[in-house]
């Protein structure tokens, strides 16, 4: 029994031929990796712009309240009734 080994047995010049030839062909592959690059880098640059520092250090609130405010189920007016009714 034999074993055929490849004629090319460095394997830095196959995974060089690889990446010539991934950039030098329109595949559908490349495209997308680029497209989703630069998502990536319009996303980070954004969050970096915006999301990063609050507008202002002193405005903070304690967790407890944030907490409150986020979960809890705002009072109905039993005053105004069902406006669909009418």
């Amino acid at each position: 029994m034999t074993i055929a080994l490849n004629r090319n047995s460095n394997p830095r010049s196959s995974l060089r031929k690889r990446l010539a030839a991934w950039a030098r062909g329109p595949t559908l592959a490349r495209d997308i990796a680029i497209v989703l690059a630069i998502k990536f880098a319009l996303l980070m640059a954004l969050k970096y712009a915006f999301f990063n520092h609050p507008q202002a250090e002193h405005m903070s609130l304690p967790p407890d309240q944030v907490a409150q405010a986020l979960l809890s189920v705002p009072a109905s007016h039993p005053s105004q009734g069902d406006q669909h009714a009418r």
